[in-house]
């Protein structure tokens, strides 16, 4: 197991940041780099986020709190919100070994049947949590072989240009996220 930590480069044509409610709005100007991920549906890629909205969260399905609290929330957050005011939902597992694609089909619909998963090693989510500034670290298993990992818990809003938008920061809350979402989409 290793530790993967990223830090997002510094651009220099990047806006300062501002706050539209519970979203830290950033307007970065690049496109998110070229990722190829495994999803139930087959390979997905940075085309699947081309001309719509996108909710992106990086987490694993074995996750205790975190990520089952957010993808909750999220769904909450959705339903507030008017049909065509939805971005998709794209949950991306930072956990490859154990998240297989069949898992993923399990697991992500469970919490809204639009919301899609996909998994990458850690070589294919490389430049896409770095252009983010993601970071997570998975732990050594213990004893009966299980382990956590640690990761980032923001959920990133990426407009229909494949460029980040804005970002929530936890803790999150459905109404001030759908509320954001009303003002940045809307």
């Amino acid at each position: 197991f290793r530790r993967v930590l990223f830090r997002s480069p510094s651009a220099p044509d990047a806006v300062a940041p501002s706050r539209v409610g519970a979203a830290t709005v950033l307007n970065d100007t690049q496109e998110l780099p070229d990722f190829r991920l495994q999803s139930p549906a087959g390979p997905l890629d940075r085309q699947w986020l081309r001309g719509h909205w996108s909710l992106v969260f990086f987490g694993y399905t074995q996750c205790p709190d975190v990520c089952p609290g957010t993808l909750g929330m999220l769904a909450e957050a959705l339903r507030a919100l008017p049909a065509g005011q939805r971005p998709q939902v794209l949950f991306i597992s930072v956990d490859a070994d154990r998240d297989t694609p069949e898992l993923l089909a399990q697991y992500v619909p469970s919490f809204d049947p639009a919301f899609r998963g996909a998994a990458g090693r850690d070589a294919d989510l490389a430049a896409l949590v770095r252009h983010l500034g993601v970071h997570y670290e998975r732990h050594a298993p213990g004893a009966a072989g299980q382990y956590t990992v640690d990761h980032t818990a923001s959920v990133f809003l990426i407009d229909p240009g494949v460029r980040l938008k804005a970002l929530f920061s936890p803790p999150h809350e459905a109404a001030a996220v759908a509320a954001s979402l009303g003002q940045l989409i809307g």
